[in-house]
């Protein structure tokens, strides 16, 4: 009888792995001095494993464990929070960084990122980007607009009335999607990023165009920023968004930079008292513009999140079956609606739902969760900080390209 045991390791910051494997030969004999090998080899195996957990920094999560993480505000960051998101299967935390200068305000974030990572927690951090009241109050002219389709109007009591020199801005909204704003969002992101703690990733939320992007009101209309020919900014390509991942990936080359999607209109959102009201979106330009724009994000994002909030954007509604069942709908469209526009699709098992976590009670959030472990994505994020969407319409000037 021959008896071999073969010892392999990996170590790495997400898992260590110990394999054991004992060959007998065929005949099946055994002895007594066999046996005493395989004690002696399984003492071995035992002895080197302890001494390498000791020598190793913490274990985190296992690499086959599936991202569950809680979307925070800083001030909610403390111990005993801490303990309980982990008792609820929580196995990351990601922090809302805003564009607080001030530096007692920096600090809280330090601090804040410190105690996740000494929970043994992973650390992410959230970027809000399009939205950015700092940048839109700098440069009004810089916000996207609401132009062609007046469908947005019924969303608002006072209307105002742009002049021959005037066009309506969606404040406070601010896309990467031109020149000036792409270069100006870049370097407002890398000062949030700067000297904070190493994170395992980072999540850039709405890098897309502005909510009601033709004009039609819907909030998940976000294919461009200016839909008319009144332009106080110099567009970019549709490889824009991919090329800001990359900007920020060169920016923290440690950390995982995760874009955030939103998906555009669905078929029902056309009729007249749909979220489109009776605009012809979804066979239209948007979802063409969408999927040219997602294409050179799959081809650089080995993970791609996606907001489903469906509260939020008032998907809680009967075409979608169950509770948040349109959960089921958004990842389904990541195969469809790009292999529709001849593009490559986006397999489910590289995105990360977002959940709505506040202005929901405890079986809505449950039945959020059963939706995405049904799905076959790379995990989730439980937003229990609100992540703002809202806008609302203001003047301003604007100049000829």
């Amino acid at each position: 009888m021959t008896l071999s045991v073969v010892v392999t390791g990996w170590g790495n910051r997400s898992w260590v792995s110990w394999f054991l494997l004992i060959c007998i030969n065929s005949s099946g004999q055994r002895s007594g001095y066999i046996a005493a090998q395989l004690v002696v080899c399984l003492a071995a195996v035992s002895c080197v494993a302890c001494s390498s957990s000791h020598a190793a920094e913490p274990l985190p999560r296992a690499a086959e464990l599936k991202l569950r993480a809680a979307l925070v505000a800083i001030e909610d960051v403390n111990s005993e929070a801490v303990e309980a998101w982990r008792a609820d299967g929580i196995n990351a935390i990601a922090l809302m960084l805003d564009d607080s200068t001030d530096e007692t305000e920096k600090s809280h974030y330090k601090s804040a990122a410190l105690k996740v990572i000494d929970s043994e927690l992973e650390l992410y951090y959230w970027v809000e980007v399009a939205r950015c009241p700092l940048l839109a109050n700098a440069h009004p002219m810089w916000m996207a607009s609401q132009q062609t389709h007046p469908e947005w109007k019924r969303l608002f009591r006072d209307v105002p009335t742009p002049g021959p020199q005037q066009v309506v801005k969606t404040y406070p909204w601010v896309p990467i999607l031109s020149r000036e704003t792409f270069t100006a969002q870049k370097q407002r992101v890398q000062q949030l990023l700067s000297d904070l703690p190493e994170a395992t990733g980072v999540f850039l939320n709405d890098i897309q165009g502005a909510p009601s992007a033709c004009g039609c009101g819907n909030p998940l209309c976000r294919w461009t920023s200016d839909y008319g020919k009144r332009r106080s900014t110099t567009p970019l390509d549709s490889d824009a968004a991919a090329m800001f991942v990359e900007e920020i990936k060169k920016f923290v080359p440690q950390s995982q930079v995760i874009p955030v999607w939103v998906t555009e209109c669905e078929e029902h959102d056309g009729a007249a008292d749909g979220l489109c009201a009776g605009v012809g979106c979804f066979d239209g330009i948007c979802w063409k513009s969408y999927t040219a724009q997602l294409a050179p994000v799959e081809t650089s994002c080995s993970a791609i999140a996606v907001l489903a909030t469906y509260k939020q954007f008032h998907r809680d509604v009967a075409v979608y079956g169950p509770t948040a069942g349109w959960i089921h709908s958004i990842v389904a469209s990541f195969q469809s609606m790009p292999a529709k526009y001849g593009h490559a699709p986006v397999a489910s098992s590289r995105l990360i739902p977002v959940l709505q976590g506040w202005n929901v009670n405890n079986d809505e959030l449950a039945a959020q969760i059963r939706q995405v472990e049904s799905e076959d994505v790379q995990g989730y994020v439980i937003a229990y900080a609100e992540i703002e969407q809202g806008w609302e319409p203001k003047l301003a000037d604007w100049t000829r390209d």
